[in-house]
């Protein structure tokens, strides 16, 4: 019997205080989701992650430009405030290094990428590094090893990459301090193949993937396959958002915001050379599929649709090759974000 998981999904738009937490519990065999609490969040909960040990969330305000730290009630995943800090700007991600000691976030508007020390209690600490990443900064993602972090920037349509200093939690630019996508591409998320030497980047303006390799020793990235279609064929516009990897490593997800016509993409991957291939489409039941989370065992996928304001469950079949639509639950309108624990 699969062990229940807890469901996080964060909320809100731009226009005020409307942002939300909610807290759900997951039954995976019924794939049913029963709210537990809701919190009142700010502006917008844009990003949500967990720290290592399960005891903490971290929620990024994108509108009051705050980050917030949550305990985490062990067995009913509800929360409790910690505290709250301030940042340089608008955050629209936030990351944790592997031993979940620093946290990372990023800045669209600001085009900055800052750095935070953790608290041994899981509180966030002191700002110790801030830099300046790219136009349009989108996501912060560290590599499996912690030493090296990757921020995709979709106004300078590069990669900046950096090497992480553990001890000092500050960042350097490498040699080689940015990867060019191609022209236009709009670079917006990225993740790591779990055997760590390939990188996956969702481009939002094109509607693309592109593979690259990662140097553990240098902790580069280069590319090996670019201008793999996400979206569908004879559909046009819209926008890519989120990517994640099945657990498996076989497959990959990602999310086409298209109106009414959204979908995730479902891509098979070769671990030896990296590739990727498109399988085909789901649809989201839902418009804008901003994000989207899978659980531990990759057997459910959960997308938030941000514009019809629900949440659209699937299990995952076939290994991770096919979604299998279960059902959509309303929740609190505007979800950003989804993340299964």
């Amino acid at each position: 019997m699969s062990t229940a998981r807890t469901v996080y999904v964060g909320s809100g738009d731009w226009s005020g205080e409307t942002g939300k937490i909610q807290v759900f519990t997951l039954d995976p065999e019924r794939a049913q989701l029963e709210l537990r609490q809701e919190l009142e969040a700010g502006g917008v909960a844009a990003f949500m992650a967990r720290s290592p040990d399960g005891r903490t969330l971290y929620v990024a305000d994108e509108t009051k430009g705050l980050l917030s730290s949550y305990a985490v009630e062990p067995g009913s995943g509800q929360l409790r405030l910690k505290n709250t800090v301030s940042t340089a700007g608008h955050p629209v991600y936030v990351a944790l290094d592997p031993r979940g000691a620093t946290l990372t976030t990023c800045f669209f508007e600001e085009a900055r990428t800052q750095v935070f020390a953790l608290e041994a209690d899981g509180r966030l600490g002191d700002s110790t590094c801030l830099v300046d990443s790219g136009r349009e900064s989108h996501c912060t993602v560290f590599d499996p090893s912690g030493r090296f972090l990757f921020v995709p920037t979709r106004g300078d349509n590069w990669i900046a990459q950096y090497r992480f200093d553990s001890a000092t939690r500050k960042l350097s630019p490498l040699a080689s301090a940015h990867v060019p996508e191609l022209a236009g591409a709009g670079p917006r998320h990225l993740t790591f193949h779990p055997n760590g030497r390939y990188a996956y980047l969702l481009n939002e303006l094109t509607l693309t993937l592109s593979v690259y390799a990662f140097d553990t020793e240098r902790g580069t990235l280069s590319a090996v396959q670019r201008e793999v279609a996400s979206a569908p064929v004879g559909v046009s516009g819209g926008a890519a958002a989120d990517i994640h990897v099945h657990p498996g490593g076989r497959f990959l997800y990602a999310s086409n915001r298209q109106g009414d016509q959204s979908t995730l993409a479902i891509f098979a991957l070769d671990p030896e050379s990296g590739h990727a291939r498109l399988l085909g489409h789901e649809s989201t039941r839902g418009r804008t599929p901003r994000n989207f989370g899978l659980d531990a065992d990759g057997k459910i996928l959960i997308v938030g649709n941000q514009a019809s304001h629900d949440v659209a469950l699937f299990r995952i079949r076939d290994g991770g090759g096919a979604l299998e639509y279960v059902a959509s639950q309303a929740v609190a309108p505007g979800p950003f974000f989804v993340g299964i624990y």
